[in-house]
This record gives structure tokens, sequence and C-alpha cells, in this order.
């Protein structure tokens, strides 16, 4: 199985190459490489990576480059070559008679990919005498192995040749494969080569290794999420180019003033050096934008502006160019770098929080109409003057309670009452004696005449406290639904509204509750108990 590829594949390409005629190459062509060399192993067994372990293996490749641009070749790749490995399992409990495992392989591999090459234009020259590279591909492999146990490397054990002899085996899988090299050109048409290629298996078979652990009855097992197995392959070689470029081509063209525009087409054959890289079609100097400065001495050469700031625009026209204008489409003052003040408070409109209302850099240009220290958009009271405290409100009548939380803000009150005063414990008295002077029509929500002078006078008690809130309650007995009654208690709470709104109480003041036969003051057992259960009550509150 080790036979001598790389004397025998290096020998034939350099006779057939050098005694071919040579002519010239040009960036743009397709080549063919041969190389020979050195096979290491990685896998389950160690590693002989970077000449680490003998014997060698010697293998070969031969890659076509299909030229696409002048960063990228697509890339077809086969190699071939020994591979070998050999392993003492020291520190497990064998026997010496095999206590080395070895194994041997042939193997093959074809892949597809993609080089992005370093002589591109833009890193080196595209004709560059010395071009490396880098490459990855994908594709398969083919590979025959033959494993051993003994007490030698590469030495069968015979005594237990009926436990640790396997058969030779044959795999096929998918691997990946990544290289770099560099082309060293002696000639227009041929170059010397090295590359280190790196092939990584999607099999764990073909070293007949199974993970880290000696088992000579469980190799050749395909373990996928243990495949680390892969092999690489020192190269030289020659680079022999073909296709595109081999000719020697038309001869160049006269380009007098060297602006890459031949003679023949140049209007303009005497360009001065400064403008020789700014040139249209036929030569003369460009102006991309159209603004009447050449772009050679154009800053902004795709953009039109004027001479006076060297091609460069000035779009609001205030003076200051656009690449030095906070706001280039805002006419503005140079003082605030371009930017206008609208208000004119001594803020720039970008920096003002409220650019069109005059107002005080300590709140962001915005104003403090009452002076007292909190910006109106924080003020609840922005036109009389208050404390923090308050959220820029006063308290007017000194009871404690701000204007903006206070609803007799004139009126000393209490805190329990936002601002406002207690209610007499007689006004509630009175309220409620006047209530138990309202009567309905049986089964009705018509109050009855003789209830009108109750109402007039709750009117007058009500209107007392015109900041105040007041629920009005209606209430049954339990004759009847409850679904019923319900209804008649709300409807007569509504009936009760109604009335007192046209006496004068303000109807924002008033709303309705209905509980139906569900809040009993007496016993519905007796009549005297049902009277008093068909009630409306009043609850006042701010």
């Amino acid at each position: 199985m080790h036979k001598n590829y790389f004397k025998s594949t290096f020998f034939a390409i350099t006779v057939s190459l050098f005694t071919a005629p040579l002519t010239a190459q040009s960036p743009g062509t397709h080549s063919l490489e041969f190389s020979g060399g050195i096979r290491e192993y990685l896998g389950d067994m160690g590693s002989s990576i970077g000449f680490s372990k003998r014997p060698d293996y010697q293998g070969g490749q031969i890659n076509f480059a299909y030229y696409l641009n002048p960063a990228l070749d697509m890339v077809g790749n086969f190699s071939f070559g020994d591979l070998g490995f050999s392993r003492k399992w020291s520190d497990w409990n064998l026997r010496t008679e095999y206590q080395w495992q070895s194994f041997r392989a042939n193997i093959m591999d074809l892949t597809v990919g993609a080089r992005y090459k370093f002589n591109n234009g833009s890193l080196l020259s595209e004709d560059a005498k010395v071009a490396p590279y880098i490459q990855l591909g994908v594709g398969g492999f083919y590979s025959h192995s033959q494993t051993k146990w003994g007490p030698a490397p590469y030495v069968q054990d015979e005594f237990y040749a009926d436990v640790t002899k396997k058969k030779s085996m044959t795999d096929i899988n998918a691997a990946v494969q990544g290289a770099l090299g560099i082309n060293f050109y002696i000639s227009e048409r041929i170059g010397l080569r090295y590359s280190f290629t790196a092939t990584y298996t999607m099999s764990d078979m073909w070293d007949g290794a199974f993970g880290g652990s000696p088992d000579p009855v469980k190799i050749y097992e395909h373990k996928l999420w243990r495949s680390n197995d892969l092999w690489a392959l020192h190269a030289l070689g020659v680079t022999y180019a073909i296709g595109e470029g081999m000719s020697s081509g038309p001869k160049k063209m006269k380009d007098e003033d060297e602006d890459g525009v031949p003679n023949k087409y140049d209007l303009c054959k005497k360009t001065e050096p400064k403008y020789r890289r700014y040139v249209d079609s036929v030569g003369c100097p460009a102006d991309s934008d159209g603004d009447g400065v050449l772009d050679a001495d154009d800053k902004c050469p795709d953009t039109k502006g004027s001479a006076a700031y060297k091609g460069c625009p000035d779009s609001d026209g205030d003076g200051i160019q656009d690449k030095l204008d906070v706001c280039p489409n805002q006419a503005g003052e140079a003082k605030f770098n371009g930017c206008p003040d609208t208000d004119q408070d001594g803020i720039s409109d970008n920096n003002d929080k409220c650019p069109t209302i005059a107002g005080l850099p300590a709140f962001g240009g915005c104003p403090d109409t009452d002076n007292d220290g909190v910006e109106d958009a924080k003020d609840k009271c922005p036109t009389l003057a208050g404390p923090i405290a308050g959220d820029g409100c006063p308290d007017t009548d000194g009871d404690g309670v701000f204007n903006n939380t206070d609803k007799c803000p004139t009126i000393i009150g209490t805190i329990a009452n936002k601002g406002c005063p207690e209610i007499e414990k007689a006004v509630i008295v009175k309220i409620a004696l006047a209530a138990k002077g309202i009567n309905f029509e049986t089964g009705k929500d018509k109050i009855t005449p003789e209830s009108f002078k109750s109402l007039d006078e709750l009117a007058v008690l009500l209107n007392k406290y015109p900041e105040s809130s007041v629920e009005i309650q209606g209430n049954t007995d339990n004759v009847g639904t409850p679904e019923s009654n319900k209804k008649l208690s709300t409807d007569r709470a509504e009936s009760v509204k109604r009335y007192l709104s046209a006496g004068g109480v303000s109807e924002s003041r008033m709303t309705t509750v209905g509980f139906g036969q569900g809040m009993p003051i007496a016993d519905n057992k007796t009549k005297l108990g049902q009277a008093k259960n068909r009630r409306v009550d009043f609850k006042l509150s701010y």
C-alpha cells in the first residue's frame, strides 16, 4: 500500500511542463496544478501533524482552478495517497501481545470549492510573482483500511488473531476541505507552489479507532458525533496556465498622458498628472457631479456644490457648508453651527425642547411663565406662582392643600375633604329628615306632590356645599322580585335627580344608584319595617 506517489507524479508533471512552449500569461487565466508531498493524521488515536511522528506517508493532488474574477477561482481538487498511524495503549490493562494498535489506509478524495486570491489588485497586484491564497471546499472521500493489534507497530499478533485481526474495510463518506498555499511564478505560464490541505471527514471508521478507548472488538463503528478524524497534506508542485491569457494578446495601445485612455480615444492627450486619475471616458478631466469643480479638486465629487467650498454643498444657503452644518437643511447662524434659533431665546433649535416658545436654559429652552422655578410643562398652575412641593401651585386659602388638589381653593377646609370644610352634622340630620318626606306612587317612580316641599328643602341644603358630590341611593322593601325592585329603586333615584336638577342643584354633582331590596334598615316582615325600607338616601362627599 505504501507507494511513492510523490516521486512518480512530480517527475511526470515536470517533464510535461518544461517541454511545452513558453507563452505569456496574464491575469484572468485558468490553471492546472500538480503537487505531491507528505500526508499526516489527526484522529482518535493521536496526531502526526507537524511531522511529529514517523513513518511519513506520501500523497499527491491535482487541482483545476477556474477563473471567476481577480479575487476568486472555482476549484476542483482530487488527492490520493497512503495514511497510517500506530499507538501503544500502555495506560490500559491489555495483553503485551496486542498493546500496539496500528492502521494503514489508501485514501482518495474529491472536492469542489472556492479559492480567495490575495493577488486580486487590491492587496497585491494581479501579476504579482508571489501569490498567496486560501481555499475551502466540500465533497467526499474513499478509503480502504486495515487495522492490526500486536506487540509492535504494524505487527499483527498471531496468537490472538481471532480476536484482534480485522479484515480490511472500505468507507465512502462526505468531507470538508480547507487549504492555504502560495504560488511562485517563474514565467508567464509556469509557477512553483506550496500548499497545506486539511480534509475533515464525516466518518469515524477508517482509522479503526473507537473514541479514546482501545477495544479490539468495537472498531469500525461509525459515530458521527465523534467525527474528529482528518488528514493533512504538505505538498510541493507546479501550476500550469491554460485557457484565457495564454497568448501574448494584442499590443498595448499608446497612452501618452498615462490616464488609462489610449491616445486613439483620448480627446485630452496632455492631461496634467494631477487629473490623470480623474478622467472621463474620453480622457478629459471629469466633473462627475456637474458643479463646475473638477473631480481632482472636488472635496465632494459625487454631490453638487460650489467652488467656494471646493465642490461641497451648502443646502440651506446659510454660509456654512453641509459637512460642517449641524442643521444642513435649515438656515441658521454660525454661533449655533448652522442651526436656527426660532424663538430667539439664545438656545439653538436642535438643543431647544420648546423651539417655538422662548424659554430658559435651565429648562432646555422651555418657559416658566409664573417664574416660580417650575417649568410650564411640569407646572400644574403655570400662571400662578407656587412652590415645587405643590407642583408649582399655591395654597390660596392656607389650609395645607395646594390649589391643584383643593376642591375649595378659596375656603379653608381639611386634607381629608380635599381642602373643603366639614359638612355640619346638623345639615346631615336635616338632609336625612327631608329625605324621609319623599314618597312615590305605589309601584311607580312618580314623586307624589306632598314630597315637593321636602325636595325643595333638600335643594337648598345641598347648594350650601356646591363643591360636594351627591350620591342619590334608591331602596325598596321585599315586595316583588329582586330584579323588579332593583329597577324600581334606580328609576326612583333618577326621578329625584331630575327634580333637584330642575331646582338648581348642578346635575354634574349628582349620581344615582339603585340597591333594590338589598340594603334594608328594618325588618321586612312588618308593614312598619317595609315602610322604613322604602326610602331614598343622600350621601355627600368630596
